[in-house]
């Protein structure tokens, strides 16, 4: 991942080690080890404090330019953080991170993708998937998805019962390696939120 890479590289040009920089960051050398080879991704707020405890720009970690405008013939939308593509375990961040998209593409906000579970759709880990903000979807539409306060991005679909009611709702997966997620029934206790419909994704090479 760009975060890890970046991570290490600047740990290594001010030679510290992994327990010297977690001591500096208030965190711990396993959870550096986890970034630096790419097997956990902080949120957006982790990432903000940092660059500023590292001194650095957000862009050193991020890989990302911040342009105080957007580019012509591009606007600017906020990256609320990470959507699992998995099970749901990262929350939305604090959109101060800015991506440019094109104008025709009708977005609000956009994610980065985590995981490997809507490989099907060929939205892989480091994506970023771009979403019109919306509170509900057409069955076999992708969203995201708040889920206890975790984010997700699946298929959404709703088992309906003899009266057409709605049953149960599930967010599929594409990849067959995932189980759906089955949301309802009398002891359903989470609460679900569709935050928007994804509507492009611009892939990470």
């Amino acid at each position: 991942m760009i975060f890890g890479v970046n991570l290490k590289k600047l740990r290594r040009e001010r030679s510290l080690s992994q327990d010297e920089l977690a001591a500096l960051l208030g965190t711990t050398k396993q959870v550096i080890s986890r970034y630096e080879n790419g097997q956990r991704v902080p949120r957006l707020s982790v990432v903000t404090d940092y660059a500023r405890k590292l001194g650095v720009p957000l862009s050193a970690l991020t890989g990302e330019e911040e342009a105080p405008e957007a580019a012509a013939g591009g606007r600017r939308v906020p990256i609320l953080g990470g959507a699992a593509c998995g099970e749901p375990i990262y929350n939305p961040s604090d959109g101060t991170e800015y991506i440019v998209v094109d104008d025709d593409i009708p977005c609000d906000f956009a994610l980065i993708a985590q995981g490997d579970s809507m490989t099907g759709d060929r939205i892989y880990s480091g994506d970023v998937v771009f979403i019109r903000r919306q509170d509900t979807v057409r069955d076999g539409e992708i969203a995201a998805v708040a889920l206890d306060n975790e984010l997700t991005l699946k298929h959404v679909r709703r088992l309906r019962g003899a009266d057409g009611s709605v049953v149960f709702t599930q967010l599929l997966p594409s990849n067959p390696a995932y189980s759906p997620i089955d949301i309802g029934g009398e002891d359903e206790t989470r609460m679900v939120r569709i935050l928007g419909k994804a509507v492009a994704v611009r892939f990470s090479l």
